[in-house]
């Protein structure tokens, strides 16, 4: 009789601690950052639509995801300088040079687009180059030597364009900023796409991405552990700028113009969606998928104060209070862990 209730006392226990474990692996899974941002992005939606119905119209479905890829693609670049702990306030003024540079050689010169394409994506690799450079050699702080790019870039574009945008971009460029894949999907979705399932393969499947994420945990432990610390952080900056570069042609093929004052603000809106998405600033934590959940946000914040015709000067505002929210889960998130 002992031996019964013995074994039914164990077959009650391994209940409990099963159902506890479930609990635990729910509960786990609703307080995923990506998962509650999900919801509210639903929530957004939901709203948005019953207050203007125009808002999960075809129409506004397409505009919102070009403009939704946009910031993903910005937010992405700069989400690697923040994994490895650094920041680029330059992406911004990058968007800028993207455009007007890919303008100067296409219209001004005449070059094939392939070619003004390449030689544009070049410049972004270089600038990426030297921030990297700054930052590993020289041992300037990355908010320094990109809030210095962001002027000089910023103020080069100006002086090559004397102020004015660099019209007449050919059709088949403008395709990449308006265009349509099988008549539905924006170009712009389908670069980003490319650009998610590349940046995702990295960090998680290669060791490229896994001395990333060492970097930002530990810069010290990682380079004690072997990591060539100097070259993540180099390629960060890289990426950051090239993701940069590919915005600022897609927005002049958008406008079918490269102009100089492009890209105002938008290193705020992607730091926003990166760090919303779950980075943080003290690096080594978060995904690209997190990032693209942030811009989808971001997204439909933006859209839908347009929609529901907030006056203009408000939405910096918003993404402000956004950012701040942001932050403060971000430090509250990393006290917990200490």
């Amino acid at each position: 009789m002992n031996i019964k209730n013995m074994f039914n006392k164990l077959k009650v226990n391994m209940a409990q601690a099963s159902s506890a474990r479930g609990n635990k692996s729910i509960t786990a899974f609703f307080k995923q950052n990506e998962v509650i941002l999900l919801v509210i992005v639903v929530f957004l939606i939901t709203i948005a639509g019953i207050i203007n119905p125009r808002f999960v119209g075809l129409d506004n479905i397409k505009t919102m995801s070009r403009d939704i890829a946009i910031l993903a693609i910005g937010a992405t670049g700069i989400g690697f300088v923040i994994l490895t702990g650094g920041i680029d306030l330059s992406v911004g003024s990058i968007v800028a040079v993207g455009g007007v540079m890919s303008g100067v050689f296409i219209v001004r010169y005449g070059l094939p687009i392939w070619l003004g394409i390449s030689l544009t994506l070049v410049i972004g690799v270089l600038i990426g180059l030297i921030h990297g450079l700054f930052v590993t050699k020289l041992k300037m702080h990355g908010f320094l030597i990109t809030l210095v790019s962001m002027g000089v870039a910023r103020g080069a574009m100006l002086v090559v364009t004397m102020g004015f945008p660099i019209t007449d971009m050919p059709r088949p460029f403008n395709y990449f900023g308006q265009g349509f894949l099988f008549g539905e999907i924006p170009v712009p979705v389908v670069i980003y796409i490319i650009i998610l399932a590349i940046t995702y393969f990295i960090l998680r499947y290669t060791y490229i991405g896994r001395h990333i994420y060492a970097v930002g945990g530990n810069m010290e432990a990682a380079r004690l552990s072997g990591v060539n610390v100097d070259k993540r952080v180099i390629l960060s900056y890289v990426i950051s700028t090239v993701c940069a570069t590919i915005v600022g042609m897609i927005q002049a093929g958008r406008m079918t113009m490269g102009h100089p004052g492009a890209g105002e603000g938008f290193e705020l809106t992607t730091i926003t969606a990166a760090i919303l998405g779950g980075l943080s600033f003290s690096g080594g934590s978060g995904s690209v998928l997190g990032i693209a959940i942030g811009a989808v946000l971001i997204g439909i914040l933006q859209n839908g104060m347009i929609m529901l015709n907030i006056n203009p000067y408000y939405h910096k505002v918003v993404i402000g209070l956004v950012l701040l929210f942001a932050i403060s889960f971000d430090y509250m998130r990393r006290r917990q862990k200490t």
